[in-house]
C-alpha cells in the first residue's frame, strides 16, 4: 500500500514538476527544436561549464568568468528505508535513427553489489522560457554590459535494464527532469546558473526499480544535488544531507565526508570513499 501511495503521488509530482526543477512560469514549448541539439552532455560529461557570479542586493547576477568543474555523481535512494542507490553513466549516444532517443550503458551500485545496465533516455516534452536570463558582465571602465542566457527544461522517460547474468537485477523506469540553458550563439549547456542557491538541483529522476521475473517493486530517485521526492531523507539546509536516522543505510561515508566533525583523518577517508570511481572496480 505504501509503494502504491508513492507511485500515485510520484506520478502527480512529475506532472507538477519539482520545486527547482519546474519549468518557467513563462515558456513556450521547445519540443520540435529540442531534436537538433545533442543532450548527452547534460547526462555523461568529463566537466561542466561554470559562471562565476555573485547575486547582489537587488537580485541581479554579476557575472565575472567562465571556469569548469567536474561533472556530479548524483545520490540517490532506492526502497522504502532509503538504501543509498548510486548511479554512473559510462555512456551516452544520440541514436541515429530516433532525435528524441539516446541509447545509454552505464552500472549502478546497492551495497557491495553492482550491476551494468543498458538502456534509453527519450525525450517526451520540453519547454525554454520566453524571456532570457540576465546577467551583468563587469568591464575595465567599470561600466557593464548584459549577458543574456534562455533556460529551459527537458522531461525525458528512463527505461534501463541492468544485467539479467546478475542475481537480483531490475529494471528501472521512470521520468527524469533535466534543466539546460542556451547562450547567444544557441549553445546548449548544463544548467548550473542558480547553483548558489539552497534548494538548487539538476537531473531529478523519479521512478521505480522492478526485479526482474518477479512483481518485486520498489521506489528509486535520484538527482544531482539533492533527491526528488525522498521524505525525511534529506534534512539539510543548504546542501544535501542525509538525516542520521538514515545513515546505517549507506550514508555514513557520505555523513563523514561531509559532516565529520573535527577529525581531519576520518574526513580524508570518508573524502577519498566518495570520491572512489567504483564503476571502474
Amino acid at each position: 500500500m505504501k509503494l502504491f501511495a508513492f507511485i500515485v503521488f510520484a506520478l502527480v509530482f512529475l506532472s507538477m514538476g519539482t520545486t527547482c526543477m519546474a519549468a518557467p512560469p513563462d515558456s513556450t514549448n521547445f519540443y520540435l527544436s529540442i531534436k537538433t541539439f545533442d543532450l548527452s552532455k547534460l547526462w555523461r560529461s568529463d566537466s561542466i561549464q561554470v559562471l562565476e557570479n555573485e547575486r547582489y542586493p537587488d537580485g541581479k547576477l554579476i557575472f565575472e568568468g567562465v571556469t569548469t568543474d567536474k561533472f556530479p555523481e548524483p545520490y540517490g535512494f532506492i526502497g522504502l528505508d532509503f538504501q543509498r542507490f548510486y548511479i554512473h553513466y559510462l555512456t551516452v549516444k544520440k541514436d541515429t535513427g530516433n532525435a528524441y532517443r539516446y541509447l545509454v550503458t552505464g552500472k549502478t551500485k546497492v551495497k557491495d553489489s553492482v550491476r551494468s545496465f543498458k538502456g534509453t533516455i527519450t525525450v517526451v516534452k520540453a519547454k525554454v522560457s520566453k524571456e532570457p536570463t540576465v546577467m551583468m558582465v563587469p568591464k575595465p571602465d567599470n561600466k557593464k554590459n548584459e549577458v543574456k542566457f534562455t533556460q529551459g527544461v527537458v522531461y525525458c522517460d528512463i527505461n534501463f535494464l541492468e544485467d539479467t547474468a546478475k542475481p537480483a537485477s531490475g529494471t528501472i523506469t521512470g521520468r527524469l527532469t533535466t534543466r539546460f540553458y542556451l547562450d547567444s550563439s544557441q549553445h546548449m549547456f548544463y544548467d548550473n546558473l542558480n547553483n548558489i542557491s539552497d534548494n538548487y538541483c539538476n537531473n531529478q529522476f523519479v521512478g521505480i526499480w522492478k526485479k526482474n521475473k518477479t512483481d518485486s517493486i520498489k521506489r528509486c530517485n535520484w538527482g544531482d544535488y539533492r533527491i526528488p521526492v525522498c521524505g525525511d531523507l534529506d534534512d539539510g539546509a543548504g546542501g544535501f544531507s542525509p538525516a542520521d536516522k538514515y545513515l546505517m543505510n549507506g550514508w555514513q561515508n557520505y555523513h563523514d565526508a561531509y559532516s565529520g566533525g573535527n577529525d581531519p583523518r576520518k574526513i580524508t577517508r570518508a573524502l577519498n570513499g566518495e570520491n572512489l570511481k567504483w564503476w571502474k572496480y
